[in-house]
């Protein structure tokens, strides 16, 4: 039997009880066998649809974390500091030692635009 046409549906789980589904329909080369033919498409298939849900929200997780560790540490490292300049100012080395400055939100939120694009836009753009 030659197989000249292969088509492959993938039903890919991308977390809280979601999924998505994709297809491809491939023409196999003379020397691909069925078997590579649909593995190499359902690593396409995982690619394509991105990381799951679930691994996107244990960074989230993760990365909240570390940003509540590096608070913890500002916020000893600003009492270090205060202490630091009341013993300077106490002792008279330096009366006018300045309070810790505060770096309360250096990086702003990213802030979308709204744009509303048309579809004549999108086929124009290519």
């Amino acid at each position: 039997m030659i197989i000249k046409l292969i088509h492959a549906h993938f039903l890919i789980s991308i977390g809280d009880y979601s999924n998505e589904r994709i297809g491809f329909t491939v023409e196999p080369e003379d020397e691909e066998t069925l078997e590579q033919v649909v593995t190499a498409l359902r690593a396409e298939a995982i690619k394509v649809i991105g990381p799951k849900a679930k691994e996107l929200y244990e960074a989230r997780s993760i990365l909240r974390g570390e940003c509540y560790a590096l608070e913890k540490k500002l916020t000893k490292a600003r009492s270090e500091w205060d202490a630091t300049a009341e013993f300077l100012k106490t002792q008279g080395i330096k009366p006018d030692a300045p309070p810790m400055p505060q770096f309360n939100n250096l990086l702003s939120a990213v802030k979308v635009e709204e744009e509303l694009v048309s579809e004549a836009e999108i086929v124009d753009g290519f």
